[in-house]
């Protein structure tokens, strides 16, 4: 029997090989996709509003048209966007430049720089309180700056928190996002030749160009998936900014939890249309991110 009668009897081998790996990965698929998707389609069916907790009589986009009509909303949505960027261009930067640092330190001194796992292990609620505990105008670096003499009051520290400018949001969330992204960088980086190295070294490469020519081309891909990663969590996260947030404009996460808990119920779909569009704005950003980035790539091949 010829292979194409047998493919025709059997299946084509790349079907079969598919759905053998959808079937033994259905127990993880199950589970999310009732969870997931069941909690997607009831906040949509909810914006929209079908399923509310109490009866509606409103037109299906009205929602949405309060929701993006709403000033208040886009001034959220750009602090948003600004707090999780600049949080998450640091800790990826500053991760991938410390990642670096590690792997060229001599074997004897790597275990010891372990210490950086600490911020992975501390829940990001944690976080925020030693933000708070360290930064505040009545906190330990402006208490320390007054022993010492530098600022006449502990009054006088300049206001990092709730000064308007989220930079209490973006410092604890560079603060657990270092750790990550050392982790996964240090990991890519452990797994290039070490000899890469040594050899531009030894051509005359200045530390700067080793890094730049040699490590960060290594580091790249995992540098786009941790600050994808890093930049979803931030936009979206409610831990942090309900200790940190600024009061207006707030996070968007602050402004969804108010909606859904502290007004009425006939505002619920006006939380869940926020949501829909957090969820439709960060696949957005991922397809854009995602292209531009493949863009840049395939342009440095070619050079």
């Amino acid at each position: 029997m010829s292979s194409t009668a047998q493919q025709a009897t059997h299946g084509a081998p790349g079907t079969t090989s598919r759905l053998g790996l959808w079937l033994r990965l259905s127990p993880l698929l199950l589970p999310f996709a009732v969870l997931f998707c069941g909690g997607l389609a009831l906040t949509v069916a909810q914006s929209i509003g079908f399923l509310s907790p109490v009866p509606l009589d409103m037109a299906w986009s009205e929602a949405y048209h309060a929701v993006l009509t709403d000033s208040g909303f886009w001034a959220s949505a750009m602090f948003t966007l600004y707090v999780a960027a600049a949080s998450a261009i640091l800790s990826v930067v500053a991760g991938s430049l410390l990642a670096y640092g590690i792997w060229r330190l001599p074997r004897a001194l790597q275990g010891a720089a372990i210490v950086y796992k600490l911020a992975l292990i501390l829940p990001h609620i944690s976080v925020a309180f030693i933000v708070l505990v360290f930064w505040t105008q009545s906190g330990l670096v402006a208490s320390l700056c007054h022993a010492l003499g530098l600022i006449d009051t502990p009054a006088d520290f300049p206001a990092l928190l709730f000064g308007g400018n989220g930079l209490g949001l973006i410092l604890a969330y560079a603060f657990k996002g270092v750790g990550f992204s050392i982790l996964l960088c240090l990991a890519m980086l452990r797994s290039m030749d070490p000899r890469l190295v040594l050899t531009a070294r030894m051509l005359g490469a200045s530390r700067t160009a080793v890094f730049l020519k040699v490590a960060l081309p290594h580091l790249l891909p995992v540098m786009h998936t941790v600050f994808i990663i890093l930049f979803l969590y931030a936009f979206g996260a409610f831990d942090i900014a309900f200790l940190l947030s600024e009061s207006s404009p707030g996070m968007l996460s602050i402004g969804v939890y108010n909606l859904y808990f502290q007004r009425d119920l006939a505002l619920r779909p006006l939380a869940m249309a926020m949501l829909v569009c957090m969820f439709f704005a960060s696949c957005l950003f991922i397809w854009l991110y995602t292209k531009l980035t493949t863009r840049l790539d395939s342009k440095v091949r070619k050079l």
